[in-house]
C-alpha cells in the first residue's frame, strides 16, 4: 500500500464517516474518495454486490477502512460519486444542448452504465437524446438555430476562437462515438447526416491551432476556412463508421440523382427549373435536406413558362423530405431504433442528496 501523503483525497467526497475508501487514478496520480458503502449500494446492484462481501484482515485498507482500488480514471469516477452525493450538480450537466456534452459527460455516462446507476443513466441518456432530433420537424429548428447562430456570427468581428460556430452547436463525430459505446443508437440518424453536410477538410482541432494546415482541392485550389462554417473531429470516427458514412452519402447522391432525373420541363433552353433541379447536384456535402425544402418554398412568377413544371418540383420536394429523413438509417447502415422508455425502470426515483450520512 502506497503512503498515505501520495494519495490525493478528494474534499467534499472524503467523509470522515465514510466506511469505504475509492482508489482512481488520473494523470498519474491516485485520488482518494471516502464515501459510505450504504450509499453506492442504494443506487447500484453493483456496488451492493460488491460491498456485500464481508470485511476481513485480507482486505486492503486506507485511512482505517476497507479500501478498493477502481479501474475506473479518477475524473470519471469523481463526477458520478458528486452525482449521487450532490444532486444539484446533475443539472448543470444537462444542460440544454451542451455542444461539449458528449465528450465531457461520456465518463460518467459510462459509468452510471457499467455499474447499473439505473437512474442517472436514464437521465443521462435522456439528455442526451433530446439534444439530437429524431423527427424531420426537429431537425428543421436545430438548423433554424445553427443559421442563426452562423449569421450572428459572421456578421460581426471577433476574436478567431469565437468565430467557430461548433463552440456553440452539437459535434457530430463525438456524439457518434459516445451513441457507439453508451447504447444510445437513437441519435445516429441525425448525427451521420449531419456529418455528411461538413467537408473532410474542415477539422474541429486542426484549425483551432495557432498554425492550421493549408488545404486544397483536386485540383490544387486553397480551401480555406469561412467563419460560420461547421467543422468535425474527424480524428475520432472509426475505420467502421467511416464505412457507414461513405455509404450514406452514396445513398444521398443517388437519391438526388433520381429526383433530378424525374422532373421534365417544356422549356427547350436553359430555364429556372433546369437550374434549381441542378442544385441538387452541387456537391459531396450537399445538404439535401435544406436545399428540398428551399425549393418546395420557392414561388416562380406565373408567367414563367415552366411555371407548372416549378409547381410540381416544389411538391415533390416537399414530399421526398419525410422519405429521405425515414430512410436515414437505411442509408447509413444504421441499427434499427426500439423505443426503450416503457423499461422496468420506476421514472419516479430519484437521486436523494446524502450530507453527512452516518453507518455503523
Amino acid at each position: 500500500m502506497a503512503a498515505v501523503d501520495e494519495f490525493l483525497r478528494q474534499g467534499d467526497l472524503y467523509y470522515s464517516d465514510g466506511s469505504v475508501v475509492l482508489l482512481a487514478a488520473h494523470a498519474g496520480k491516485t485520488h482518494a474518495f471516502r464515501v459510505h458503502k450504504s450509499v453506492l449500494g442504494s443506487h447500484s446492484k453493483v456496488f451492493a454486490d460488491m460491498f456485500a462481501l464481508p470485511s476481513g484482515t485480507a482486505n486492503e485498507t486506507y485511512d482505517g477502512v476497507d479500501s478498493v482500488h477502481m479501474p475506473d480514471d479518477a475524473k470519471d469516477l469523481e463526477d458520478l460519486l458528486r452525482a449521487l452525493y450532490y444532486p444539484g450538480t446533475i443539472l448543470s450537466m444537462l444542460e440544454n444542448r451542451n455542444p461539449l456534452a458528449a465528450i465531457k459527460y461520456k465518463g460518467i455516462l459510462l459509468l452510471s452504465q457499467k455499474y447499473f446507476v439505473r437512474v442517472l443513466h436514464k437521465l443521462l441518456r435522456a439528455r442526451i437524446r433530446a439534444d439530437w432530433p429524431s423527427t424531420l420537424q426537429e431537425w428543421d429548428k436545430l438548423i433554424e438555430h445553427h443559421d442563426a447562430l452562423s449569421a450572428s456570427i459572421i456578421s460581426v468581428e471577433h476574436d478567431a476562437a469565437s468565430q467557430f460556430v461548433d463552440n456553440r452547436m452539437l459535434e457530430p463525430v463525438s456524439a457518434i462515438r459516445l451513441a457507439r459505446e453508451g447504447n444510445i443508437p437513437e441519435i445516429l440518424p441525425a448525427a451521420f447526416y449531419m456529418l455528411s453536410t461538413i467537408s473532410p477538410f474542415m477539422d474541429f482541432d486542426a484549425l483551432r491551432t495557432p498554425s492550421p494546415p493549408t488545404i486544397a482541392d483536386s485540383e490544387g485550389n486553397a480551401l480555406a476556412w469561412l467563419p460560420g462554417e461547421r467543422t468535425a473531429r474527424w480524428g475520432l470516427l472509426t475505420p467502421a463508421d467511416w464505412l457507414c458514412l461513405m455509404r450514406g452519402k452514396h445513398y444521398l447522391m443517388d437519391f438526388a440523382q433520381k429526383f433530378e432525373r424525374e422532373e421534365s420541363c417544356p422549356c427547350e433552353a436553359e430555364c429556372i427549373h433546369q437550374i434549381t433541379r441542378r442544385r441538387l447536384l452541387d456537391g459531396p456535402t450537399q445538404d439535401l435536406l435544406r436545399v428540398l425544402k428551399e425549393i418546395s418554398s420557392e414561388q416562380p412568377p406565373s408567367q414563367y413558362p415552366c411555371y407548372d413544371a416549378m409547381q410540381t418540383l416544389a411538391s415533390r420536394s416537399m414530399e421526398a423530405r419525410p422519405l429521405l429523413w425515414a430512410n436515414l438509417c437505411f442509408y447509413f447502415n444504421l441499427p434499427d431504433i426500439d423505443d426503450d422508455q416503457n423499461d422496468d425502470d420506476d421514472d419516479d426515483v430519484a437521486l436523494v442528496e446524502v450530507a453527512g450520512t452516518n453507518e455503523g
